[in-house]
């Protein structure tokens, strides 16, 4: 009696027939999603609406926390509370952080761009010695206030999630917009417009 033919090809049959392709597909769709998620240009409301609500700093409406730093330029207090009546910028960064490189001429540029409507930014540093913060300053030129965040108190107080992160509070001083990731300037200047009505 014969024996029935062994299964043939096994897995060169599961290759042969489309398998691998469709594999190589689905790895192919899994990688693009996942770069398209890691883009620095990504929405910013993706990145806020990924954070769990428990995590969030202040949100849009709230008082914005009040603190006092040290500006690494002039060596004096600035205190947030201090500017209410003025619109205010604070963004949180590190000299080590590539898309804070990248959009530190666009807020420094709008420092000079909307002094007379009394825009006020405040670059905070966390954690980096003053001597490496005014390095950064001189290699990009930059005049705005960079404020040092020593201990990281202030960063906790907002909960910042990454770097960079720019908080837009009014002339009352409550968060009026915020921005997660870096700021394009067509998003610095909608932004803005917030608060400097």
């Amino acid at each position: 009696m014969d024996s029935p033919p062994a299964p043939r090809g096994g897995l060169r049959a599961l290759l042969g027939g489309g398998f691998l392709v469709g594999l190589l597909m689905a790895a192919a769709l899994v990688g693009a999603d996942w770069f398209n998620r890691l883009r620095t240009d990504a929405p910013a409301e993706r990145a806020a609406s990924s954070l769990p609500v428990a995590a969030a700093g202040p949100l849009v409406g709230d008082l914005a926390p009040d603190f006092e730093l040290i500006n690494a330029g002039s060596g004096k207090k600035v205190r947030l509370s201090d500017l209410r009546g003025r619109p205010v910028l604070v963004n949180f960064w590190a000299t080590w952080c590539a898309p804070c490189r990248t959009e530190m001429p666009a807020l420094e540029k709008a420092a000079i761009t909307y002094r007379s409507d009394g825009l006020e930014i405040l670059a905070v540093n966390f954690g980096e010695s003053q001597a490496a913060v005014l390095a950064f300053a001189a290699e990009l030129g930059l005049k705005i206030p960079l404020l040092l965040d020593s201990d990281g108190a202030v960063q906790a107080r907002y909960r910042v999630p990454g770097y960079p992160s720019s908080y837009f509070i009014d002339r009352q001083g409550r968060v009026a917009a915020l921005q997660l990731g870096i700021l394009t300037e067509g998003a610095l200047t909608a932004r803005l417009a917030t608060i400097l009505q």
